[in-house]
């Protein structure tokens, strides 16, 4: 994080006039960043009243360097692929795409579709939407359509997850992917699902410029003077096991004391602890757990489109933020989930032979979030981190040597 990845993006897109760049990003301020630093024209889909979809279709057949969204890219049809294809694109994908999700429906939805003959589920646990079904219209025309891409997997025949067609990867030129820690992500797994080869790299600064190398292993060490992980009675304080934090832990009534003496931990340690000012914190927790955490002076929170218009923002972000800027004059900090892979998709690749680490997962998570703060400048923050597991983690990861990371990255 912060080696320069946008910036070697920006300053590839400018030295290679005749390849055709589509750059997706996932925040729209992003998208206005890439358009306004380069020296091409880059263009991006306007909804014209039902979505983006066809605009970006239409931008594709038309062979225009596009700057675009991960949810966009997302919905990308047979369409936007044969444009790709034909149009002999660059993509440059800032942070790993989500491409394996829980999908939300009810606990009888699919018994109900299959025992009424709309869908079957293949040897591979796809969802199949019966051709003599096809021209059914009702409310799960969603999952209809989802099923006739084969985007849609079904999980102990009750739990769907929404699954990205893997052979759009396929379709580009060149493709490029910046992330720090993609070993951990559940990309890296699904590409060696699909057998989809890549390489790792790492990028450098030399006078200004940027430059790719050979992949290498940063020391993590030269953090330990410059991150501050709180180590006191705020963590004694709160009874929790290792799996404390979970989105499933906050769910619980049990532990609803515990929930409300980690709101009076944040408030003690951002106002006593650290006499900080509110323009000064970040914090965050699952979304759900939000309102069950926040107090007076750090329950602010920008929204999407208040970002795009100011330059500093503070207070609530999003623990899955990525690619955002905004917060980096932030230094008083507060971590509160403990992170783990959903079971269904833990469940998916076991399944299929493939075991996530599920502990290097949580730690690139955790470390993703920390660097929109202003330590990506190499300046000194505070965090206080209550799940033991997650602290420990981080913890492990400053200290840790370049053997056993080369070990963990292996």
């Amino acid at each position: 994080m912060g080696s320069g990845k946008t910036s070697w993006s920006i300053q590839h897109i400018n030295r290679n006039p005749f390849e055709n760049f589509l750059y997706i990003t996932p925040f729209l301020d992003e998208v206005a960043r890439i358009s306004d630093s380069t020296d091409r024209d880059f263009k991006q889909p306007i909804n014209k009243g039902d979505g983006k979809l066809g605009s970006i279709n239409e931008l594709l057949a038309c062979q225009y360097d596009i700057a675009s969204t991960h949810a966009l890219f997302k919905r990308f049809d047979e369409e936007s692929r044969e444009n790709i294809k034909n149009g002999h694109y660059t993509l440059i994908l800032d942070e790993v795409l989500n491409v394996i999700e829980p999908y939300n429906i009810q606990k009888d939805d699919v018994p109900l579709l299959k025992d009424s003959g709309c869908i079957t589920i293949d040897e591979d646990g796809f969802v199949i939407w019966n051709k003599e079904k096809a021209n059914y219209d009702t409310k799960y025309n969603e999952i209809k359509i989802l099923a006739e891409s084969k985007s849609l997997v079904c999980i102990n025949q009750t739990l769907l997850l929404w699954h990205y067609p893997p052979n759009i990867f396929t379709l580009f030129d060149k493709i490029y992917i910046l992330t720090y820690l993609f070993e951990s992500s559940i990309l890296k797994n699904y590409f060696d699902l699909y057998d989809i080869g890549y390489i790792k790299k790492s990028i450098y600064s030399d006078d200004g410029k940027y430059n790719i190398s050979d992949f290498y292993i940063p020391d993590t060490k030269s953090y330990s003077d410059l991150i501050n992980i709180y180590d006191g009675n705020l963590n004694a304080n709160i009874k929790q096991k290792q799996t404390g934090l979970s989105s499933t832990w906050f769910g619980k009534k049990v532990n609803s004391m515990v929930i409300q003496q980690i709101k009076k931990n944040l408030y003690n340690y951002f106002t006593n602890i650290l006499k900080a000012k509110s323009t000064t914190i970040m914090w965050t927790t699952f979304k759900d757990s939000k309102t069950k955490l926040q107090g007076k002076g750090y329950s602010k929170e920008f929204k999407t489109e208040q970002l795009r218009n100011i330059e500093n923002a503070y207070g609530f972000l999003s623990c899955n933020a990525r690619s955002t800027n905004k917060y980096r004059n932030c230094y008083n900090l507060a971590y509160c989930l403990n992170v783990y892979l959903h079971p269904s998709v833990s469940q998916f690749f076991r399944q299929k032979g493939i075991i996530i680490d599920e502990e290097l997962y949580a730690l690139s998570e955790m470390i993703q979030w920390i660097w929109r703060s202003r330590i990506r400048n190499n300046e000194n923050i505070n965090i206080y981190i209550p799940s033991i597991r997650m602290r420990t983690l981080l913890n492990s990861w400053i200290n840790m040597s370049l053997e056993y990371q080369h070990n963990m990255a292996s």
